[in-house]
């Protein structure tokens, strides 16, 4: 199977974000406010090919994310404690869409628990010269993914 390296990276987030949490983004990056949180889950996959995907978002988008899958209301006092639950979730679905769509069905693969920790500090949205990003606005809040090959 031919890689499609970025576009699919993006057409695979597009279609989680939008089919699982009825959530949809513009290609133009949002602005950064001084202050939020900023949240980065990580999982990877193993089999004949490896690889890992990162996500960076801002708690607020996590707390969005949470509502939406939920069917609750962002402001309602449960929905922050839900966020980085939603999050894992949703990384568990893109990882597993992402690897079939860059592999293909025949292989199988596993993927690890997803892991997500709060950054001490707004990420520097560079992606390394070994891995593909994506980067997204979504509802005003900036959100990239990165996905980097194992050798």
């Amino acid at each position: 199977m031919q890689d499609q390296k970025a576009p699919t990276l993006n057409t695979i987030f597009s279609e989680v974000l939008q089919n699982l949490a009825f959530m949809f983004h513009d290609e133009e990056e949002a602005d950064i406010a001084p202050g939020e949180v900023w949240l980065e889950t990580v999982i990877r996959y193993r089999g004949p090919q490896e690889g890992t995907l990162r996500l960076r978002c801002t708690r607020d988008f996590a707390v969005l994310l949470a509502a939406n899958l939920l069917g609750t209301d962002p402001e309602s006092v449960d929905a922050p404690g839900r966020a980085g639950d939603a999050v894992k979730e949703f990384m568990n679905i893109l990882c597993g869409q992402y690897v079939t769509a860059r592999h293909g069905v025949e292989d199988v693969f596993d993927l690890t628990i997803p892991e997500i920790e709060e950054l001490t500090e707004t990420p520097d949205f560079t992606p390394a010269s070994n891995e593909e990003a994506a980067g997204f606005s979504v509802q005003g809040h900036r959100v990239q993914v990165l996905y980097r090959p194992q050798a």
